[in-house]
């Protein structure tokens, strides 16, 4: 009767994990329904800035800001007994059409002449130029917002201003970083300006 007893008890036990362990997998088997997202938490502490990164490479010289002129023919007047003559290359009215800021840009101007200068060489001069066989000096101004040719009679020198057949303007838009490296560009041929800016 004990031993029925026991084996009794054992199949009490038997069946009483079976069950918990039958109602264990039913309930972890089962998977709810999704809930709805919770709120936006919120932001995490900014982070500490990562270190500088390496400089660029440098890139190269561009040109869509360069502005030049066609060769202009002499527009110096001829004749009387002034001992300088203005002639404007740029009006007032065609640099504001361009929209630079002649104080702030880099303005060169260029002569040309094919006699005495072509045959050794130098047939484009930059200004001012100092025409000393005829007491000559060929500079420019920009006052007024204007570029313009000025000769000017040196100690009783010829007033015509004949020696160069045409000039022409480049301008280099810019802020001060332009005026800066006037110097640099000023100390250039006009070969090497050229060729710098792609001027045809």
């Amino acid at each position: 009767m004990l031993q029925t007893l026991k084996i009794v008890n054992a199949m009490k036990n038997v069946i009483k994990y079976t069950a918990i362990l039958f109602v264990s997998v039913l309930i972890f088997s089962c998977e709810g329904e999704d809930g709805a997202v919770g709120p936006q938490g919120e932001s995490g502490i900014q982070g500490e800035q990562g270190p500088q990164g390496d400089q660029g490479e440098q890139g190269e010289t561009g040109t869509a800001n360069v502005i030049y002129s066609d060769w202009i023919p002499n527009g110096f007047a001829t004749g009387g007994g002034l001992n300088q003559k203005i002639f404007t290359l740029a009006s007032q009215q065609e640099i504001t059409d361009m929209g630079v800021n002649l104080d702030t840009s880099v303005v060169m101007v260029y002569a040309r002449g094919e006699g005495v200068l072509a045959a050794i060489g130098l047939e484009v001069v930059p200004l001012p130029y100092e025409n000393r066989s005829e007491n000559q000096l060929y500079t420019y101004s920009l006052n007024d917002g204007r570029i313009r040719a000025l000769g000017v009679v040196i100690g009783g020198g010829d007033n015509d201003f004949d020696f160069f057949e045409d000039y022409r303007y480049v301008i280099i838009p810019g802020g001060q970083a332009a005026a800066k490296s006037a110097i640099d560009y000023k100390s250039m041929s006009y070969k090497e300006i050229a060729a710098l800016f792609d001027i045809k």
